[in-house]
């Protein structure tokens, strides 16, 4: 999502993203166009996959901001390569943050942003998608080769969240970004503890 030059007629779907900050959100960009060379996503944790809205945006938006001022910044850890089955999308595992991303996720996903969702929720990083099947194992060697060569940070805050919109070239705009104003927690903890937000 995001990184779209020429964004057509906006349409009636939207998202909720947080982007990979810094070395390693530009690392991970690299990695997708080496993976799927007409890809021009940003790399990005889905906190609400696509859905269409029956309220506004603005509303939408409103039920976010609300929800942004008590949510929690999350410590995001990513793990290793992994591929979902069913449709041969290939990701990065997370290995901290997951819990708390899939309660975040069962918060924003309500009212407004309420959408039954094809899939169970899953929190990831997509690295491929939309290529030819026959490829995907040649694709997955290649993701773990230059994930395993990575010498950067694997870790980073979630602290803030992007309202996007489809348009019907299937180019996402950034509509507003939203802060998580709650103090800090580190996943598995049960006391918060301060982080600095300094990407």
């Amino acid at each position: 999502m995001g990184s779209c030059s020429a964004p057509s007629e906006p349409i009636n779907q939207y998202g909720l993203v947080t982007y990979l900050p810094g070395e390693l959100g530009c690392y991970l960009d690299q990695l997708r166009r080496d993976l799927v060379s007409q890809c021009n996503a940003r790399s990005h944790i889905s906190l609400l996959p696509p859905r269409s809205l029956d309220t506004s945006p603005s509303q939408a938006e409103s039920q976010i901001r609300s929800l942004s001022l008590l949510a929690q910044p999350i410590v995001v850890k990513i793990g290793k390569v992994c591929v979902f089955p069913g449709t041969s999308v290939i990701f990065l595992e997370l290995e901290a943050g997951q819990s708390e991303l899939v309660e975040l996720h069962s918060k924003f996903s309500a009212d407004a942003l309420a959408f039954d969702e094809p899939f169970p929720f899953h929190p990831h990083i997509t690295l491929a998608q939309n290529f030819e099947i026959g490829t995907v194992d040649e694709r997955i060697r290649q993701a773990q080769m230059q994930w395993d060569a990575y010498t950067g940070p694997r870790e980073f805050l979630l602290d803030r969240v992007v309202f996007v919109q489809n348009s019907a070239n299937n180019c996402w705009i950034d509509l507003k970004t939203f802060s998580l104003e709650g103090l800090p927690v580190a996943p598995n903890l049960t006391s918060p503890m301060r982080l600095s937000r300094t990407y």
